[in-house]
């Protein structure tokens, strides 16, 4: 019963944590056919409350420190790229939409097919918890 302890406490507790980082850092270039596939998946339990994550597109000259999957444009003057977004699931309509609250106070209406959005991990929710807004 010990050993058994201990093989829990010393490789599979750091090795589910090691595996939640490392979903975490997936940008949708390197796995868009894993979050497409399973975006119906991630979406199905949605409820008021929830936190949210969701990749907003931008295009700028100079990317901020938050950005993720930059490219560059044709001329290489600027740059797309995407900035995480942390919200909080305030309802969800009748048509099934999404009615989510971010952090300056706005609501903002979303599709629960949109690839862009998902429900914050367990290990997103405690790592970025002051920057989900409450409802």
């Amino acid at each position: 019963m010990t050993v058994l302890l201990l093989i829990l406490i010393l490789y599979v507790i750091p090795a589910v944590i090691g595996y939640a980082f490392y979903l975490e850092d997936f940008d949708q270039s390197t796995a868009s056919w894993w979050l497409g596939s399973l975006s119906r998946v991630f979406h199905a339990g949605i409820a008021p409350g929830d936190p949210l994550i969701y990749r907003k597109p931008k295009v700028s000259s100079r990317p901020g420190p938050r950005a993720r999957n930059i490219q560059r444009t044709e001329n290489g003057d600027d740059y797309f790229y995407e900035v995480e977004k942390f919200w909080t699931a305030a309802d969800v309509l009748d048509d099934g939409r999404l009615l989510a609250v971010t952090r300056t106070g706005k609501e903002v209406c979303l599709s629960p097919e949109d690839e862009r959005l998902r429900k914050a991990r367990l290990i997103e929710r405690l790592r970025h918890r002051r920057r989900f807004p409450t409802v």
